[in-house]
């Protein structure tokens, strides 16, 4: 089995005593964590991660370095980690992480450029690896055919994952930089022989900011429901300004009692009507607050 070793290298402020506050320690590993697990599913799966989902990394951490806090990594291999019979990461190199992480920190600092440079560079490296898995387990039917579906996708598809998955990152970048003119200056983050991705105070804050949400009055407002979450407060609705739908978040008391209006009216996936706010990332819609219920709409209206 082969390792990959990674490390993520915090300098200046507590870090030249070698200390680190550990809250925000927790913070920035809990966010490389999220953004490493959702590149190593996109690699190893071809697919978006699922709500919730975790590759099982296995982290385990060496001694620091003088004059900073540094963190070195084992990352298994993901094919054990993942389940999937072709280890397809050893194939590709951690580099793909590196690039994915990079890439995560430059879109929301605002360095779109760089990221479309490292989403063709990852499917460019998925798509060498695909192929050659699949000359080197030509003994095995299955998992040549398995790998033959995977190699015709198109690198645009690829490059299409890649991104979405990117997008969808924002938190785990804010998390990564927590300790970052807080507690220490910088961070760099190392993985195989991929450029290293620097955090200085400025791209810190930068990314701090992408996550910021703008929220606007509150107002009447109709929604189509589609399910909801009782232990998360949350009413899956369609997205009033874009495909797809919306996880809302419920601020309203009564929808913490059993068959209330919201879970009633999510059950038929009906429309309500509610008094509502929504809050914008950048000038994209990415949250909704619901406030109050006052009415479920019908059919005829």
């Amino acid at each position: 089995m082969s390792d990959f070793e990674i490390l993520l290298k915090y300098d200046g402020g507590d870090a030249r005593e070698h200390t680190i506050d550990a809250k925000l320690y927790g913070q920035s590993l809990q966010g490389l964590d999220r953004m490493v697990s959702d590149c190593l599913i996109i690699s190893s799966q071809c697919r978006l991660p699922k709500r919730g989902e975790r590759s099982p990394l296995l982290l385990k951490a060496r001694e620091g370095f003088q004059s900073s806090y540094g963190t070195p990594q084992l990352l298994q291999e993901a094919s054990q980690l993942l389940g999937v019979g072709v280890p397809i990461l050893s194939a590709i190199g951690p580099e793909i992480v590196g690039y994915y992480v990079q890439a995560v920190l430059d879109y929301f600092k605002g360095d779109h450029k760089s990221v479309d440079l490292a989403i063709s560079k990852m499917a460019e490296m998925h798509q060498v690896a695909l192929s050659t898995m699949s000359k080197i387990h030509e003994s095995s039917i299955n998992t040549l055919n398995e790998f033959d579906k995977r190699r015709h996708m198109e690198v645009m598809g690829m490059q299409d994952l890649f991104r979405r998955g990117i997008l969808s990152n924002g938190p785990a970048a804010e998390s990564f930089v927590s300790p970052i003119g807080e507690s220490v200056d910088t961070s760099t983050f190392y993985a195989g022989k991929a450029p290293a991705s620097v955090v200085k105070l400025a791209d810190a804050e930068a990314i701090r900011d992408s996550q910021k949400v703008d929220w606007q009055k509150p107002r009447q407002e109709v929604f189509t429901t589609d399910g909801f979450k009782y232990h998360t407060s949350g009413l899956s609705i369609e997205n009033p300004e874009a495909d797809g739908f919306l996880m809302a978040e419920v601020k309203d008391p009564i929808f913490l009692d059993d068959s209330n209006a919201y879970t009633l009216a999510a059950q038929k996936r009906a429309r309500i009507e509610v008094l509502a706010r929504r809050g914008y990332k950048n000038g994209k819609l990415a949250r909704i607050h619901i406030l109050d219920f006052v009415r479920e709409v019908s059919e005829a209206a």
